[in-house]
């Protein structure tokens, strides 16, 4: 994969087919039954849809179709139930992560139905569509390159008018606590009681809101590398570009141990420092597609690598743009097709969930320098290019940040690594320092995720899923 590929993948959306929008309910979806099919892609897997208001606070207004998928239980006679997992993102699709393999262990997938769907706006759940051209050609969002908010904010409103038309009444209607209460509709529709829930990365933040909204129809939940939907846009960006400093630092500290690393012996921030200043001139290149790497898109790039981690392939990333000849390149070629009219943009429902609140030039400018002086020698992290454009998003906040609200409900499980550059661990901190019945689960290693990790990891998950075993609070699992 290339590093323009990697950015992408952050920044831009997956093409997952399409949902439909159709007339007005008559009534709301809750117990309705569920028509499962085989699924098309893997018949060893269910497949359906169910009709969800569009506006939960309309309940009869028109529907859309969310798509859901099943994985029965292994041993339907000792099946405890059905176990949500909600997909991150935004624009991950459930359904594609079930019908791929999932995630879970041979003991959850023995004693659960495992049901995952694509949230709306997501994948075949009428995905957020907007103008291609204005998805693909970001404004300046570097400061002291000579971007200018007024234009970011220009761009916001010109991006968020195409979403709406190519998207319709949903683009108003996709945060965390509409999805949280799609998640009751489909344990409605599925006649059970009570769910347990899993949730990763932006997932959890429709577990969150399921948790406030529903308690008492919670049995379980984990919430895995958990978004803090506590703190403010300004310390957000703060929180995060901290993370990435700190896991790109124990990647070069790697380097600098092992021999195997092809940047051994190499200073590694003196040469990054080169290259940030190459992509800000527009004189680095992707070395596999040839598409210039902007400065953001460079500190992205790296970014993702660090997401799994892959350090190995990080380090062979990078001595490839080092050793790119330090001229003037000549412009890329012309792609080869022309782009279509419109794209899957799910990046844009973070708009919805998140308030980023930039006033004037002088603001951003100082929002930049402290992103700098947090994020160290990747100078910026990726949470930086979503939040200068949501800071003049002109759709209402739906789900705007802050404290959880009651205290009732089942523990809560929260899983996190000690260094990952998308969630800080400090982020699993607050939020279960601010939520009632939360423990803290670390892993004390690298990346983003940590279910699947490791037997610790996965184990203490699994016991809790299964038996309700609550971990001690502060258990640690040793990097693996």
């Amino acid at each position: 994969m290339s590093l323009r590929r990697s950015v992408l993948l952050v920044v831009a959306a997956f093409v997952l087919g399409s949902g439909t929008v159709v007339a007005c309910a008559s009534s709301p979806p809750a117990g309705s039954t569920i028509a499962w099919t085989p699924c098309q892609e893997n018949a060893e897997f269910d497949c359906a849809a169910i009709p969800v208001p569009v506006d939960w606070s309309d309940p009869d207004s028109a529907t859309v179709d969310i798509a859901v998928v099943r994985d029965r239980a292994d041993e339907p006679a000792r099946k405890l139930g059905t176990l949500v997992s909600l997909p991150g993102g935004p624009g991950k699709s459930g359904v594609d992560e079930i019908i791929a393999g999932g995630k879970f262990s041979s003991a959850i997938l023995a004693r659960f139905d495992v049901i995952s769907l694509d949230p709306r706006g997501v994948g075949r759940s009428h995905p957020v569509r907007c103008d291609a051209d204005l998805a693909a050609h970001r404004p300046n969002l570097v400061p002291d390159l000579g971007g200018r908010i007024e234009e970011v904010h220009a761009y916001a409103r010109e991006l968020a008018d195409s979403c709406r038309r190519y998207t319709g009444p949903l683009l108003e209607h996709v945060d965390a606590t509409s999805v949280a209460r799609d998640v009751d509709a489909l344990r409605s529709a599925l006649g059970e009681q009570r769910i347990s829930v899993y949730s990763r990365s932006y997932g959890t933040m429709s577990a969150q809101a399921y948790a406030e909204l529903f308690p008492e129809r919670l049995r379980a939940m984990v919430l895995d590398s958990v978004d803090d939907h506590i703190v403010s846009g300004r310390e957000m960006l703060a929180s995060a570009a901290r993370a990435g400093a700190d896991t790109f630092g124990e990647f070069v500290a790697w380097c600098g141990r092992e021999q195997q690393c092809v940047l051994h012996g190499v200073d590694i921030e003196a040469a990054f420092e080169d290259l940030y200043s190459r992509a800000g001139r527009g004189v680095l290149r992707d070395p596999a597609s040839g598409t210039v790497l902007g400065p953001l898109d460079l500190s992205t790039a790296v970014t993702q690598r660090l997401d799994t981690p892959e350090w190995s392939r990080l380090a062979t990333d990078l001595r490839s743009l080092i050793d790119q000849p330090s001229v003037d390149l000549p412009p890329a070629a012309a792609p080869p097709a022309p782009a279509p009219a419109a794209v899957a943009t799910p990046w844009v429902i973070a708009c919805s969930d998140w308030k980023f609140e930039v006033a004037d030039q002088a603001q951003w400018s100082r929002l930049w320098q402290e992103q700098n002086a947090a994020a160290g020698a990747l100078h910026a992290h990726f949470a930086w290019a979503a939040g200068s454009v949501c800071s003049g998003w002109p759709t209402a906040h739906k789900n705007p940040p802050h404290p959880p609200r009651g205290d009732e409900g089942p523990a809560i499980v929260i899983m996190n690594s000690r260094h990952d550059p998308a969630t800080p661990h400090e982020w699993a901190r607050n939020v279960t320092a601010n939520t009632p019945n939360a423990v803290l689960l670390t892993y004390d290693g690298w990346g983003h995720g940590v279910y699947g990790r490791t037997p610790c990891t996965t184990g203490t998950a699994d016991r809790y899923l299964i038996d309700l075993t609550i971990p001690p609070a502060e258990t640690h699992c040793p990097a693996g």
